[in-house]
């Protein structure tokens, strides 16, 4: 995996995405999860439209970050038990995960995790433990849309799902990152799902555990389709 200090376009991307889609959230709730000298008037606003690329490097000019020292940190952290993390996820889940081309964007403005194509955006954390979550986090959701691509159980494209299969996403994460055996990797972190996402959890949790990640995705897919949760 090769580790990159989050650029200001990714940012801008990421950011957009954060408060565009999360109406709901207050500004000091904001506040908890980014590190960027962000006003209320200005969050506001920006919950109404994109934020463009001069405002992205004015609210980033405003802030001191020291990128390699925050990139090392977390290359380091990651490299000491990735071999392990990622064997023990495709234990569980057959998939065939791999760090090999994916780029992680090291995000130091925020406690947060996206997800592309062949690349993720990790926030940094205090935590050795939550730097581990994260990244794996993301890593799987990788994965995952390739195996729904290769099962043809959707039409979507990542990122313009839609909100049941965004739960169902999350919800398997989830699932597989609090099995015993990755809990073993962040024993001392607390795990939530999104309040939003329990419902299809509580649905879909005993097929999980009684099934292949296939026959797992394919019950579920249907579940979603026919609106049954």
């Amino acid at each position: 995996m090769q580790f990159r200090i989050i650029t200001p376009e990714v940012l801008k991307s990421c950011l957009s995405n954060l408060m565009m889609n999360n109406h709901s959230k207050t500004y000091e709730q904001f506040r908890k999860f980014v590190n960027l000298d962000i006003s209320e008037s200005e969050f506001e606003e920006f919950k109404k439209r994109e934020i463009t690329t001069g405002e992205i490097n004015e609210i980033l000019s405003k802030t001191f970050i020291d990128e390699e020292k925050e990139i090392e940190k977390m290359k380091n952290i990651w490299n000491e038990k990735e071999k392990e993390i990622i064997a023990t996820m495709n234990e569980l889940s057959g998939l065939k995960i791999n760090s090999k081309g994916i780029t992680c964007y090291v995000d130091p403005y925020q406690k947060s995790g996206y997800y592309g194509e062949d690349n993720i955006t990790v926030g940094t954390y205090k935590n050795p433990q939550d730097i581990l979550f994260v990244i794996a986090h993301e890593l799987f959701h990788v994965f995952y849309w390739k195996k729904l691509l290769e099962l043809k159980l959707t039409k979507s494209s990542m990122g313009n799902e839609s909100l049941k299969e965004w739960e169902l996403a999350e919800v398997t994460v989830h699932l597989i990152t609090t099995e015993n055996k990755m809990m073993e990797f962040w024993k001392d972190i607390e795990i939530e799902i999104y309040p939003e996402a329990k419902v299809l959890y509580n649905k879909v949790k005993d097929i999980w555990k009684n099934s292949s990640l296939e026959v797992y995705l394919t019950k579920s897919y249907k579940l979603i389709e026919n609106d049954k949760v």
